[in-house]
C-alpha cells in the first residue's frame, strides 16, 4: 500500500483516536463489562471497532482478510505481554510513532500496514487509560 509520500490522517490518527475514547468509556458509563482501571472492555470494544479500518477509502487494497488479519495481530502482539511486564505499553507506543514517521514513505503490504493500525488502536488505549487514571 503505497500513499505517494502523503500519510493519511484516518488511519494515522484514527486508530490512536479509537483506542483513547474506548480506554475513557470505563470512567464514563457504569457497566459491568466495565471495570476502572481494567484494559480488557477498552481492548474488546476496539477489536469490534477495528474492522471499520479496513474499509477507508485510503485502506484501498484487494487483500482485506491480510488488512484485518494485522490488525488483530498487530492488538494482540501489543496487548498480549501487557499481561507480564508492566511497561510494556512503552515500546508499543515508540513502535508506533517510528513507523507513523515511515508510513507515508514506504511501500508496505497491507499486513504491515495492519499491524501499523492494531499498535495504533492500542497505544490510544494504554495512552488514553493513563490520562483518564490521573484525570477521573
Amino acid at each position: 500500500m503505497n500513499w505517494g509520500g502523503r500519510l493519511p490522517m484516518s488511519l494515522a490518527l484514527g486508530p490512536f483516536l479509537l483506542g483513547f475514547v474506548t480506554s475513557i468509556l470505563p470512567y464514563m458509563i457504569e457497566h459491568p463489562f466495565f471495570v476502572k482501571g481494567s484494559l480488557i472492555g477498552p481492548v474488546t470494544i476496539s477489536a469490534i471497532l477495528a474492522i471499520q479500518f479496513a474499509f477507508y477509502p485510503e485502506a484501498d487494497t484487494d487483500r482485506k482478510g491480510d488488512l484485518l488479519g494485522g490488525i488483530y495481530v498487530g492488538m494482540l502482539v501489543a496487548f498480549a505481554p501487557q499481561i507480564i511486564f508492566f511497561v510494556w505499553f512503552i515500546p508499543v507506543f515508540l513502535f508506533w510513532l517510528a513507523r507513523t514517521s515511515a508510513m507515508a514513505k514506504s511501500n508496505f503490504p497491507p499486513f504491515r500496514v495492519g499491524l501499523w493500525i492494531g499498535n495504533g488502536i492500542l497505544s490510544g488505549v494504554y495512552f488514553g487509560s493513563f490520562l483518564s487514571h490521573f484525570i477521573f
